[in-house]
């Protein structure tokens, strides 16, 4: 990896602000606990050896100090302004790390401003995995979200591949539109999805692939190819698609949902992603990043 590489997406669980950096270096970074019940609430004992900490300590440091960092060697935070029309309704900030061939990546939503649909949107999502060239295998994820119309708290651990629900809130019954996560092999999670989307990469790694993704109840795709051009900049057309998993009436409401990414190229050589635009169920939004 050249310089920065970094992330996207939905992130930490819970609030990472009201637990100790010995919480969060050793159960929500390595993944190896369920979501703690309080501040503090011990770790099954070596539960925090069962993966390699190197990425997840350096992570944990990253997210201290975000607020004010921008770049620095293999780490990344970045901060992007969600705006609909004129207004300012939400921040995303992402911080990740990678060390050999591991990666932790950890993202926050959160609304911002007084636009009512956006208000008490909120997700935090964390990732952890190994990477194979361009693609990304995780190990674990969390995620703690508030879409607006839904909320759910999610834990999902990989076995060879395969998303095993660690932990999955609220807790519902069964329903018609349920899918099996023992169908699921070869899927990513929503953070790692977006950390591929995100981080600071080679020319030839930025558009032209799609993943399959799956949070625990819900199957999606994120695909994207290479629409415009030039020496300095370059727009790939992406598409994000519900494809199981959703209930009957969101699958009728919109099925696909179509944006533009734009990256620059940085003064090291690798391209950042600076601007996506989408449109969502609210409408059109762009999402810019300040730097």
């Amino acid at each position: 990896m050249r310089g920065a590489r970094s992330s996207l997406g939905r992130g930490l669980v819970m609030n990472p602000s009201s637990f100790s950096a010995r919480d969060l270096g050793a159960c929500h970074l390595v993944g190896a606990c369920r979501f703690l019940p309080r501040p503090g609430a011990p770790c099954p004992p070596g539960a925090a050896k069962r993966l390699s900490r190197r990425p997840m300590i350096r992570l944990l440091v990253l997210l201290a100090v975000w607020p004010t960092m921008l770049m620095a060697g293999d780490d990344l935070t970045a901060r992007f302004d969600v705006r609909f029309g004129p207004l300012r309704v939400a921040e995303i900030v992402i911080a990740a790390t990678e060390t050999g061939d591991a990666y932790a990546a950890a993202g926050r939503v959160t609304g911002a401003g007084l636009a009512g649909a956006f208000r008490d949107i909120h997700f935090d999502m964390a990732a952890e995995g190994r990477r194979d060239g361009p693609h990304l295998v995780p190990l674990t994820y969390r995620e703690d979200v508030n879409t607006g119309r839904r909320a759910s708290r999610v834990a999902l651990r990989y076995v060879d591949g395969l998303p095993i629900v660690v932990s999955a809130l609220p807790v519902r019954a069964a329903r018609d539109w349920d899918i099996d996560p023992a169908e699921q092999p070869g899927t990513i999670d929503p953070m790692s999805a977006l950390y591929r989307l995100a981080r600071p990469r080679p020319l030839a790694e930025l558009c032209n692939w799609s993943v399959a993704v799956f949070d625990g109840r819900r199957r999606s795709s994120l695909s994207l190819e290479v629409a415009e051009a030039d020496g300095e900049s370059l727009l790939c057309e992406g598409r994000y698609a519900r494809i199981a998993g959703f209930p009957p009436e969101a699958m009728a409401e919109r099925g696909v949902f179509p944006f533009t990414a734009e990256y620059r190229r940085g003064p090291d050589g690798d391209w950042r992603l600076t601007r996506v635009v989408a449109q969502t169920l609210y409408g059109r939004v762009r999402i810019i990043g300040r730097f």
